[in-house]
């Protein structure tokens, strides 16, 4: 055998071996460049703390100095200083010189004009782009194989989130996974990232759809329960004991803001008076409630639900009602996948991120794309 060949399949051999609890496969992919929504606003300026270079539609440019961009929109036009630039502008530097709204970012600062708004998308390398998410997601003070699943997690839905025909493929908040660029960043968080690097989660030689959480509440949901969807390895499951500050939560909803929502998505009750709770999930989780005001009732079921309720402020859907619109709750979020406080308290009993990882996606594999291997 050839002495690269030999020495690849050696490499390979030990990518393997660094893959915890047997849960392993190799496979060999490219540097993966995300796009991250960081805002649009009618202007922005980006700050170069450094030499950076751009490009304007034809025209590439660079320089030694820092520099100021403050950018308008005007009828799907860019300005600056008065002047139309183009449709897009993007500008790069390193070491996360570019700065936002007082946020560093890392890697190139795209600017495009949406109507008569800018819209700033921030395109990195993944790894790069996990340093700024792990952190914002999981305190960089938790257990270090806590940190490594939440890396992992992050890798996996950032992959699976990519849309090559869209205009970004993620955003920077809760809706998407939390980013925070350069500020972030964290020791911690940049080990269980560089030592989990490349792997993700799979199913059946695809990279699965890693939905995460904070706190399950106790009980795990399926994806069939929250979206209606049912994918293989996204089930119901008991959580284990975990510390936590989402437990045995309560709200006293305000009746002036359930009863404009529900005005507003076209379910009015009129003034509304109180809620009753007609079905549980196989979680435990509110999936048919009624409303009763002074016009009537309805019942609520399905994403609807959930988007109202969270507009009223709930942290999670496993919730009880205590009479009139007086809530008892345990769990944030919507339940699906790890359980951040769940994997913390893994960690602490000795699991590694492999273990972690299969006990809230089950019937998965870890796999470790190798970037820029031949």
């Amino acid at each position: 055998m050839p002495p690269r060949r030999l020495h690849f399949f050696s490499l390979l051999l030990l990518l393997v071996m660094g893959l915890p609890s047997g849960r392993a496969q190799v496979y060999l992919a490219a540097p993966t460049p995300v796009r991250v929504l960081l805002a649009v606003a009618p202007d922005v300026t980006v700050r170069a703390l450094g030499p950076h270079s751009g490009v304007s539609g034809r025209e590439r440019f660079s320089t030694a100095a820092p520099l100021d961009w403050p950018v308008s929109a005007r009828a799907g036009r860019l300005v600056i200083d008065g002047r139309e630039l183009g449709e897009t502008l993007t500008l790069e530097s390193s070491a996360g010189n570019l700065e936002v709204s007082g946020r560093r970012y890392r890697g190139a600062i795209r600017l495009s004009a949406v109507g008569d708004e800018v819209e700033v998308v921030n395109v990195l390398d993944i790894e790069a782009y996990l340093r700024g998410v792990v952190p914002s997601e999981m305190a960089a003070s938790w257990p270090l194989e806590a940190l490594k699943a939440q890396a992992v997690a992050a890798r996996s839905y950032t992959l699976v989130s990519l849309n090559p025909g869209g205009r970004y493929d993620l955003c920077a908040t809760v809706d998407c996974q939390v980013y925070r660029g350069v500020e972030a960043e964290h020791p911690r968080t940049d080990e269980a990232i560089a030592a989990t690097a490349g792997v993700v989660v799979t199913y059946l030689g695809e990279t699965a759809k890693t939905y995460y959480h904070s706190d399950s509440g106790g009980a795990v949901a399926s994806s069939q329960e929250v979206w209606g969807s049912s994918i293989p390895y996204l089930v119901a499951l008991q959580d284990v004991p975990s510390t936590t500050p989402h437990r045995a939560w309560t709200a006293r909803l305000d009746a002036s803001v359930v009863t404009r929502s529900l005005a507003a998505a076209g379910v009015g009750v009129g003034t509304v008076s109180g809620l009753r709770v007609l079905k549980l999930s196989e979680s435990g989780r509110v999936s048919e409630l009624e409303v009763t005001g002074s016009g009537g009732s309805r019942v609520l079921r399905g994403s609807q639900l959930t988007t109202l309720a969270r507009g009223w402020g709930l942290k999670s859907m496993r919730f009880s009602v205590q009479g009139g619109l007086a809530i008892k709750g345990d769990g944030w979020g919507h339940g699906v996948g790890m359980s951040q406080y769940g994997a913390r308290a893994l960690a602490q009993s000795g699991y590694d991120y492999g273990r972690i990882l299969g006990y809230y996606y089950p019937t998965t594999a870890l796999t470790r794309y190798v970037a820029g291997a031949p």
